[in-house]
C-alpha cells in the first residue's frame, strides 16, 4: 500500500490540496444529510482513501460546520429581530395586539428577559430551622396545654430569696 502507484499523486495536486478537496466534499455531504459512517464511506469510495482517513476528513468538515454556525448565529439573530420589529409595526398598525404580544415575548426571550414564572422559580429561598439549643428543666407541654407557672421549679437563687413586702 505504501508504494501503490494508484495512491500516489505525482505531478498533481499536493497533499494539503487533496485534503482540502476531500474536506470540502465531505462538508457538502454533511449538508446533504446522512450518518457519519455513510458519509465517510462515500468519501473513501470517491477518493480511494482508507475509512480512517475519511473519518478524519469528516471530523475536519464538522469543525468547519461548527465554526460557520457560531459565526452566522449572531447575524441570524439580528436579522430575525429586525423582521420581528417590522412585523410588530405592521401588526400595531392593523390592531393585531395578540400578534404584537407574542412577538414581544419572543424578542424578550432572545435578549434574556424571562417570564415571571421562571424568575419566581429562580428566586432565592429562605429556610429557617429552629433547633432546641439545650435541655431545659421545664416539662414538655402538650399541644394546646397551658403550663402552670407556679408549679414549675424556680432557679436555686430565686427559691432562696423570700419575696419581701416591698
Amino acid at each position: 500500500m505504501g508504494n501503490d502507484p494508484e495512491k500516489r499523486y505525482r505531478g498533481g495536486k499536493g497533499c494539503e490540496a487533496r485534503i482540502n478537496e476531500r474536506v470540502n466534499v465531505c462538508y457538502g455531504y454533511i449538508l446533504e444529510g446522512g450518518t457519519r459512517r455513510q458519509i465517510a464511506q462515500r468519501i473513501a469510495d470517491r477518493f480511494n482513501v482508507s475509512e480512517r482517513t475519511a473519518h478524519n476528513d469528516y471530523k475536519m468538515a464538522m469543525e468547519l460546520v461548527k465554526t460557520e454556525q457560531i459565526e452566522t448565529r449572531d447575524n441570524l439573530l439580528n436579522q430575525i429581530q429586525g423582521l420581528r420589529l417590522a412585523t410588530v409595526r405592521k401588526a400595531l398598525a392593523k390592531g393585531q395586539y395578540q400578534t404584537v404580544a407574542i412577538l414581544l415575548k419572543d424578542m424578550g426571550a432572545v435578549i434574556g428577559e424571562v417570564a415571571p414564572e421562571i424568575q419566581a422559580l429562580n428566586a432565592p429561598v429562605l429556610n429557617i430551622t429552629v433547633e432546641e439549643s439545650r435541655q431545659s428543666s421545664l416539662p414538655p407541654a402538650a399541644a394546646g396545654e397551658s403550663l402552670d407557672v407556679a408549679a414549675l421549679p424556680l432557679c436555686e437563687e430565686l427559691q432562696q430569696e423570700e419575696p419581701g413586702p416591698g
